[in-house]
């Protein structure tokens, strides 16, 4: 027992001595692997992303994820953060500027990103009143101006506008990162020409933003969707007010790429600082994954997550393998709920709308 000591001491230890190959590698590598038809050519191959949100201020997790990703990028494509990076507000520091390591990593905006209200936010009608450019300026571009984290990620972007897109053409896949922050008419005309672009290409789609749903998420039950809480619908708020929700025409427009043909495989989310994983009321065919908080600095978690202990991290690695019409989520770190149910593997198949695994 004296051996745990120093880890709840505060000891640095580092993450892959939890998460060492021989226990992440057989389960990515089984979730990557190709379908194999005698005489035909192999499909596509799988797209791994790692999936994380909610830092909240936290380098030194960020830094974490940073050398878990490096250590295993033969398998890893991307990484990529569903928003609420900075600590609380929008004057707040960019975890980014501060881990050289992350400049890699793809960033989304969240609310606490263009929160501006300090402790005014409950008494004002926008408390997220932080403008696109704004958000860009801190979550995008970072403190140094000349040499922008965004011209870092490969994405498709437009200077001053915090939505873009990436290609990964071996996978045939598009990754469409939104702004639920600042989403208008001009971005949704941009979501519907990018995912037409897409089913014209044969390309499937993964979606990113950082809030869920508008019109809710059904739950599929098991230790990835929290037992104590749901995500039930929100109504539109009143005129002057701010949206806490991604606007239900986003999804609308994702129902009428796959109407037409187009293949979708899931959302990436956060926002609620605990896992979920359900599907979209009224859009029954899309499947939502929200990520549980990332960050370690502060106590707005479910589950309790001793420093020092591979329950410190927290976070997902997705596969979407096209050739089987698969998502799944690998937990890496904090893989248990706090009613100690497993939150380890959750598998799929986004063509069929059917769960494979989920333990």
């Amino acid at each position: 027992m004296a051996l745990l000591f120093p880890l709840f001491a505060g000891a640095q230890t580092g993450i892959l001595d939890f998460h060492p190959a021989d226990e992440v590698l057989p389960l990515l590598e089984a979730a990557r692997s190709r379908p194999v038809v005698w005489g035909q050519a192999p499909g596509p191959s799988a797209l791994t992303l790692l999936h994380f949100s909610d830092l909240h201020g936290d380098s030194e997790n960020l830094e974490r994820i940073a050398h878990f990703r490096e250590a295993y990028r033969p398998w890893i494509e991307d990484a990529i953060h569903v928003g609420d990076g900075v600590a609380c507000y929008w004057d707040d520091p960019n975890p980014w500027d501060q881990v050289p390591a992350a400049r890699g990593i793809l960033n989304v905006v969240g609310n606490h990103d263009c929160w501006k209200g300090h402790l005014l936010w409950a008494q004002t009608p926008r408390p997220y009143d932080a403008t696109a450019e704004e958000a860009y300026s801190l979550i995008m571009r970072g403190k140094d101006a000349s040499r922008p984290f965004i011209r870092d990620w490969g994405v498709v972007f437009t200077p001053g506008l915090c939505y873009y897109y990436k290609d990964y053409p071996d996978q045939r896949i598009r990754l469409v990162v939104l702004d639920c922050m600042h989403y208008d008419k001009a971005q949704h005309a941009w979501l519907a020409d990018v995912l037409e672009q897409a089913r014209q290409a044969g390309f499937t789609v993964v979606a990113a933003q950082h809030y869920p749903a508008q019109s809710g998420l059904d739950a599929i039950e098991g230790g990835f969707s929290d037992r104590d809480e749901s995500i039930g619908p929100e109504p539109s708020p009143a005129p002057g007010r701010q949206m806490e929700r991604m606007p239900d025409e986003a999804f609308a427009a994702v129902d009428a790429f796959m109407d037409k043909g187009g293949s979708f495989a899931c959302w990436l989310s956060g926002h609620t600082h605990l896992d979920f994983i359900g599907r979209i009321p009224g859009h029954g065919r899309q499947l939502q994954i929200i990520a549980d908080k990332a960050g370690f600095k502060d106590d707005y978690m479910q589950e309790a997550r001793p420093r020092g202990t591979r329950f410190q991290d927290a976070f997902n690695l997705v596969t979407i393998n096209p050739g089987r019409s698969l998502v799944v989520v690998q937990r890496i770190g904090c893989n248990r709920d706090q009613y100690l149910r497993s939150k380890t593997l959750f598998c799929y198949d986004y063509r069929n709308g059917t769960v494979i695994v989920n333990e």
